[in-house]
């Protein structure tokens, strides 16, 4: 890998030297722009080319940054080597196979193919880069374990399997969402029983994320619903084999995954959680099957079309989330079959984003230990009436309909999106025509001035500066230059982040943002 496709996008150094140079460019800026005044720089190509570096370059640099911000949050993008190829398959396409899915056999693995070697790494994860025997993928697979947590201490352990969307990291959701704390506090709570969180790498190759196994294309089902649960009770031989103590969730396209999956291996699987999923595959090969094989993917459809074995599912989606995943939580609710069960928890707001995450999944938890099947599957004390009392469980948000209340000025809406163009415009144009002449005048440069019809110049600025002790004068001028750029920087990048909000369906309130930020600059 070349150094530029290496630069580490999750790394906070590489976030302190991009707004590093930000506020350089934004200091330089201010101090080159009057030097691009028609008096000063009379050639019009180079004084327009001078003015949109001093204004572009900072621009991009301080989206830069904010994109770091957000990029942290949950550790979508690695390296800048993989944004180029996400770039890439975004923009050019992916080259997809035309293979259908395949069934995997289910072949015995041998003893000595499920070794693998855990290291605890400065986070307190387990992590282990592993092959799977039969798929042949290698991918890191995380571990999170209780905070008493000791080989051989004699407990039985439930499992808790996590899927990331796309694009995405199995660690990133791991270190971000807080799932260490929210395990621990779970359990010290008697909300739930001793369990250990697993969470597989989907990034398999370049191209979207599938569930199923696609001949010409890794074998991610084998992988994440056969392979990888036998790997963790090979390892971690405390782990319960009762499917009751097995639980699968997922975020955005993993939660689609995670409910897919289960329903697929119930043998393995006796509870999903989808957190922002939807109902229908939207990514992947599965897209290339044809309208027939997508319909009978659904999970609704999947839901009324099995037969029920008591599977329980958490499907949790904001009202506002433009992915469509609390009408999802309802068609399934309204296509299950008794025994199996549908719990919706669809709250008003919190769109498609990190924050909602972090606040649900707690309840998570506390719905999966509301029933006592899971405590018995490890012959734990009954959790149930613990877990039901607690205030994670009592946040669920129980729903018959989805009303969507828009905020006028959220930001993924287009009047945001107007009205931060005017300002953008506003303050672009004020540091293009006039901050330039912000600057302090010799007397025969002033009286020179007095006397221009030009419109880039304003004698009566300069005069009110020029009244000024030389000292203060200057550093008035530059601060007025810095601010007025500062202002059409920031605007300028607020206004590109609301669009790419908007083209993505993140964010739906300023409050979820705000958190963003602090959380991942705390």
């Amino acid at each position: 890998m070349s150094v530029l496709g290496s630069i580490p996008l999750t790394s906070f150094r590489t976030l302190a030297v991009v707004a590093a140079l930000a506020l350089v460019s934004l200091l330089a800026g201010a101090f080159f722009l009057p030097r691009l005044t028609p008096a000063r720089c009379p050639r019009r190509a180079r004084r327009w080319l001078g003015r949109t570096a001093v204004i572009l370059i900072p621009t991009l640099l301080v989206t830069a940054a904010g994109g770091l911000v957000f990029n942290r949050s949950l550790g979508i993008v690695k390296t800048s080597g993989d944004l180029g190829r996400l770039a890439a398959a975004t923009l050019l396409g992916t080259k997809k196979a035309a293979g259908t899915e395949t069934k995997p056999e289910r072949q015995p693995l041998e003893e000595s193919e499920l070794d693998a070697t855990f290291e605890r790494g400065d986070d307190g994860m387990l992590t282990t880069t592993w092959t799977g025997p039969t798929s042949g993928i290698t991918q890191p697979v995380y571990v999170i374990v209780p905070r008493d947590y000791a080989p051989g201490d004699g407990k039985t352990y439930g499992v808790i399997e996590l899927l990331h969307g796309y694009p995405g990291a199995a660690d990133g959701i791991l270190q971000n969402l807080s799932i260490q704390e929210a395990l621990d506090n779970a359990i010290d709570a008697g909300i739930i029983p001793p369990s250990i969180v697993v969470a597989p790498s989907l990034n398999v190759d370049e191209n979207e994320h599938d569930c199923a196994d696609f001949s010409g294309r890794p074998a991610v089902f084998t992988w994440t619903a056969h392979e990888v649960p036998a790997m963790i009770r090979h390892n971690f031989p405390g782990v319960s084999s009762d499917r009751n103590a097995w639980m699968i969730g997922g975020f955005s396209s993993g939660a689609y995954c995670a409910v897919w999956t289960a329903l697929r291996t119930p043998e393995t699987f006796g509870a999903a959680a989808m957190l922002s999923g939807y109902d229908t595959q939207i990514e992947g090969q599965m897209k290339t099957q044809g309208t027939q094989y997508l319909a009978d993917n659904t999970l609704s459809t999947m839901l009324a079309t099995r037969a029920p074995d008591g599977m329980r599912i958490y499907a949790m989606a904001a009202a506002d989330d433009g992915a469509g995943g609390a009408p999802a939580a309802l068609a399934m609710a309204n296509a299950v079959k008794e025994p199996d069960s549908v719990t919706t928890d669809i709250p008003p707001t919190g769109g498609h984003a990190g924050p909602l995450w972090i606040e649900k999944v707690p309840t998570m938890l506390a719905w999966w230990g509301s029933s006592d099947v899971v405590s018995s599957a490890v012959g734990a004390p009954p959790t149930a009436q613990t877990a039901r009392a607690s205030s994670a469980f009592s946040s669920i948000v129980a729903a018959t309909t989805v009303t969507h209340r828009s905020r006028p000025l959220a930001p993924n809406t287009f009047a945001a999106l107007a009205v931060m163009c005017a300002l953008a415009l506003c303050f672009v144009i004020l540091t293009w025509r006039v901050a330039g002449n912000w600057r302090l005048l010799g007397k025969n440069e002033l009286a020179d001035m007095a006397l221009s019809r030009s419109r880039f110049c304003r004698p009566t600025v300069a005069a009110v500066l020029s009244a000024l002790p030389r000292p203060i004068g200057a550093g008035a001028a530059y601060l007025a230059r810095l601010g007025c750029l500062g202002l059409a920087v920031s605007t300028s990048s607020v206004l590109i982040g609301i669009a790419s909000n908007i083209a993505g369906g993140f964010y739906t309130s300023w409050g979820s943002v705000a958190l963003t930020l602090t959380r991942t600059l705390g």
